[in-house]
């Protein structure tokens, strides 16, 4: 959503700041800023632009910025509130401008609140909910910060994560959050704040995560939570971050999701490492008489295919989309369902809602996710963690890699423990899991083949991709990634629905996509790939020695290996029309906001 970082010790902050925000900039880019408190006060530089921009503006014009200052916050912002410009830039102030807040969430009753503000004489510069909190502040402050801090707080509804600063209290950072990660890292004489652990993963590998209605102190030898709703002091577990920096760099790769393209065989291999621990989730839900994957985005195409994986094996299941789920089907939950819940950050606010709906009904919750700590895992009644790694790009690939090994690996169990499939099966196909790392190397290394392909095609402004059963949500993963990255209209169809109205959009050189592993139903792809041809389409085969080539595989895995060169494809067709595939326009990479 946005990037929220803060810094209380004794280096220049403003350095440690900008190379924080440059970590986060995932979250948001369409502004950034930093308010900073030194001797002559506060001082506050923000505009519309990368990071970056927004770094050397503040060096061209402020000498401010060489003073050793020891407090300071910033922010990234992806716009939900008001369009990218200068003064919906956080940090925002209030009158005064003695306050100051950063804040990512979506403030629900701002309107409200503000026209009670106005009525009281507070004067408003931008379009934000975000604005209303620092002139809150300001209202309930009569000489101690956290206390107007706690009152203004109180009055917000809807999600966030907020850190405020003053520099009449220069000693202290100010947070607290609901529904919105946020995390502090632990240093010597020195604490950090931050919306993800990417961060400060170079300063620290020790963090607190924040749960909901906590507050903190930060101050820079000291770490004080809280309860919101009481004022009681809560013990939070610090938890030691094994990812290595390196994880979190380009580490020689032009963009990060590059990158992590090339990381997803290991993605594979550690998804595998969860086995122990997926089979007790799957004696868990061996007995619950209906099961639903709920996710949003790449990870609703990944619980499609968690859907297929159970059917082949006999045991209904159905796919939902976590944003309609919460309003349709949740009605129908009850005491012997399960809820599979999917997200690589665990924030995904409406997943979470889900898996709250889930719970108030006393449904079994079980999620598949990336980031231990998250929400998503604190409120789930099991876990299964894909251990991919941090992901940077906004665009999902490693991650959707490791929950389809994940979820493959829980299918396989579940199938087991319903009688679906012997101990011989499970062997030979677990056999065939452990080759999958490997195979999705040999497809890398046609690194060049598949440049040149997206090369030749980087001109087209239309892009259909058809697939059959597993291979279908393969279809759906490959063309959210081409629309989202490269800006053009893709469209994915079970193949054999092109004949039910699509075929009509097919003319000469349109790119049709088709997925066609060796399998049970490549027969019925060949029929559908001529209904292509016959129109002249441009016809790209993902196959083994297809255009796209996989290596031979289990048909129940092929979606593990037919989605690795459509991620590739999708980068450079991306690259070739000189576009930042790190940081495609509107997107940010957790949505925190429903």
């Amino acid at each position: 959503m946005c990037g929220i970082a803060g810094y209380i010790g004794g280096r220049n902050v403003s350095n440690v700041l900008f190379n924080m925000l440059k970590r986060l900039e995932y979250r948001g880019y369409d502004s950034a800023g930093v308010a900073i408190v030194d001797k002559e006060g506060l001082f506050v530089v923000k505009n519309k632009g990368r990071v970056e921009e927004i770094e050397g503006e503040m060096l061209r014009t402020c000498d401010r910025t060489k003073i050793h200052s020891s407090l300071g916050m910033g922010h990234c912002r992806w716009a939900t509130h008001g369009v990218p410009s200068k003064k919906n830039a956080h940090p925002h102030t209030d009158c005064k401008e003695e306050f100051v807040v950063v804040h990512n969430g979506i403030i629900e009753n701002y309107k409200h609140l503000k026209q009670e503000l106005i009525g009281k004489g507070h004067k408003f510069e931008s379009e934000t909910d975000t604005e209303v909190i620092p002139h809150l502040i300001e209202e309930f402050y009569t000489g101690d910060f956290e206390a107007a801090f706690i009152e203004a707080i109180k009055k917000l509804k809807g999600s966030f994560a907020i850190a405020a600063i003053t520099p009449t209290e220069a000693d202290k950072i100010l947070i607290t959050r609901k529904e919105s990660p946020l995390i502090v890292g632990l240093g010597k004489n020195e604490n950090f704040v931050a919306s993800d652990i990417p961060a400060v993963l170079p300063e620290t590998k020790r963090v607190i995560i924040l749960q909901d209605f906590d507050y903190g102190i930060i101050r820079k030898n000291s770490v004080v939570i809280k309860d919101l709703k009481t004022g009681a002091q809560v013990e939070r577990e610090t938890q030691i971050i094994e990812w290595d920096i390196r994880e979190a760099e380009k580490a020689g790769y032009k963009h990060f999701m590059l990158k992590e393209i090339f990381e997803e065989p290991y993605a594979a291999k550690n998804a595998l490492k969860g086995v122990k621990e997926i089979k007790e989730v799957a004696k868990k839900l061996a007995h619950f008489k209906r099961i639903y994957f709920v996710a949003c985005g790449t990870a609703a195409y990944a619980g499609l295919i968690g859907k297929y994986l159970l059917e082949r094996f006999g045991i209904s299941s159905e796919a939902v989309m976590a944003s309609e789920f919460r309003y349709s089907t949740a009605n129908t939950l009850y005491e012997d369902c399960a809820v599979i819940t999917i997200s690589q950050s665990g924030e995904t606010a409406d997943t979470i809602a889900c898996a709250r709906e889930a719970k108030r009904r006393n449904s079994r919750v079980v999620s598949v996710v990336n980031v231990v700590g998250s929400t998503l895992t604190r409120l789930s009644d099991d876990n299964v963690y894909i251990y991919a790694g941090p992901e940077i790009a906004v665009a999902s690939t490693k991650a959707y890699i490791g929950q389809l090994v994940s979820l493959t690996l829980l299918s396989l169990f579940l199938a087991k423990e319903r009688g679906k499939i012997n101990d011989e099966s499970v062997e030979e196909i677990l056999s065939d899991l452990k080759e999958i790392p490997d195979k999705i190397g040999q497809i890398l290394s046609d690194e060049r083949e598949i440049r040149k392909l997206a090369e030749n095609l980087a001109d087209k402004n239309i892009f259909f991709y058809i697939g059959r059963r597993l291979n279908y949500p393969t279809a759906l993963e490959g063309a959210l990634k081409i629309k989202e990255i490269s800006y053009v209209h893709a469209e994915a169809y079970p193949a054999g629905e092109l004949k039910h109205g699509p075929l009509a959009l097919l003319e000469e050189g349109v790119p049709v996509v088709a997925i066609s592993p060796n399998d049970d139903l490549a027969s019925k792809m060949e029929s559908n790939i001529e209904e292509a041809k016959a129109r002249n389409a441009t016809v790209l085969l993902v196959s083994e020695g297809g255009d796209l080539n996989i290596p031979a595989v289990n048909p129940l895995l092929s979606p593990i290996l037919c989605i690795v060169p459509l991620h590739l494809f999708a980068y450079y067709i991306s690259v070739s029309k000189g576009i930042d595939p790190d940081r495609p326009r509107n997107l940010a990479k957790s949505v925190t906001v429903e």
